[in-house]
């Protein structure tokens, strides 16, 4: 049987919030660049850009909004490694992780590698950063990426994250879980998938985070995250882990610019969906501290 995702989002959504979200899939986006500090700085950057024509505006220390995503793609810096191309809901993610160099990170399922590229960015390429990617194909591309991008202070691993709980018990400060899922605020309505389907994903996303947890540090913060809509996949993750054997708290984000919804979890409403728009794709965060 199909999910029926329309129907879905309507028990989620305002009629105002569903059309917004509808628009900004179909609508081609601004792209945001993630300034890579480790080769750059804003002004080489920016004197880059006037240089080449690419009209941006800066959002904040790390970030801008480019125009034409073609012409920064083209860019002699783009293939030098000084900025990377990024939606800017993604990047929200690892900057809600407070990362510092003093913290010993975790990218759970790593690949392509902006966010890891992110999270080196933040920790100023020192400090330990583990990145772990199941499939191989996907491992080397991660592999070139942080490469390109000359990350030093990470450890790459080709495992299945469903084993880092039980081989690095409570090892890490922070860990970031951008779970797989079934994209659909990236493929669009139009895609169809099974309800089985989205059960199975769910499933593996709660074992994931279950993973994540025992490898998290009494303390330590964690963040969840999704590029879909369901409640399967989003609350219910973070509700399955809120009544198991870890005692944790759901924590405030900061998502600057953009506009949100709060997601309910329990009594809880600190979660957010980011509703997408011309400049960000709509996405699902969750940030979560682990006291015992």
């Amino acid at each position: 049987m199909l999910y029926d995702l329309e129907n879905e989002l309507k028990n989620i959504y305002t009629v105002d919030e569903l059309e917004k979200i509808k628009s900004s899939l179909k609508n081609d986006k601004k792209a945001c660049v993630f300034l890579n500090k480790i080769k750059c700085s804003n002004k080489e950057l920016e004197d880059i850009f006037k240089k080449e024509n690419i009209k941006f505006k800066k959002l904040d220390k790390y970030c801008y909004e480019i125009d034409e995503k073609s012409k920064a793609s083209q860019s002699v810096a783009f293939k030098q490694g000084l900025f990377y191309i990024q939606n800017f809901s993604s990047y929200l993610c690892a900057k809600n992780l407070n990362v510092s160099k003093n913290d010993t990170v975790l990218d759970m399922c790593a690949a392509p590698g902006g966010k890891s590229i992110n999270l080196a960015n933040f920790m100023d390429n020192e400090g330990y950063l583990s990145c772990v990617e199941l499939s191989k194909d996907r491992f080397f591309k991660l592999k070139n990426n942080l490469q390109n991008y000359g990350v030093k202070n990470a450890r790459i691993f080709c495992k299945n994250a469903l084993s880092i709980g039980k081989i690095c018990p409570l090892k890490f400060d922070k860990i970031l879980l951008d779970a797989p899922c079934s994209s659909f605020s990236k493929l669009g309505f139009s895609i169809k998938r099974n309800k089985k389907d989205i059960k199975n994903i769910a499933k593996l996303q709660k074992k994931l985070l279950h993973s994540a947890l025992n490898a998290l540090k009494i303390n330590g913060e964690l963040i969840y995250s999704t590029c879909t809509f369901t409640k399967e996949e989003n609350e219910e993750v973070i509700e399955n882990a809120l009544n198991s054997k870890f005692k944790i708290e759901i924590l405030n984000l900061d998502l600057d610019i953009l506009e949100s919804k709060k997601a309910i979890i329990g009594e809880n409403s600190l979660a957010r969906r980011i509703i997408g728009n011309d400049f960000a794709q709509s996405f699902f965060i969750c940030k979560i501290r682990k006291n015992g």
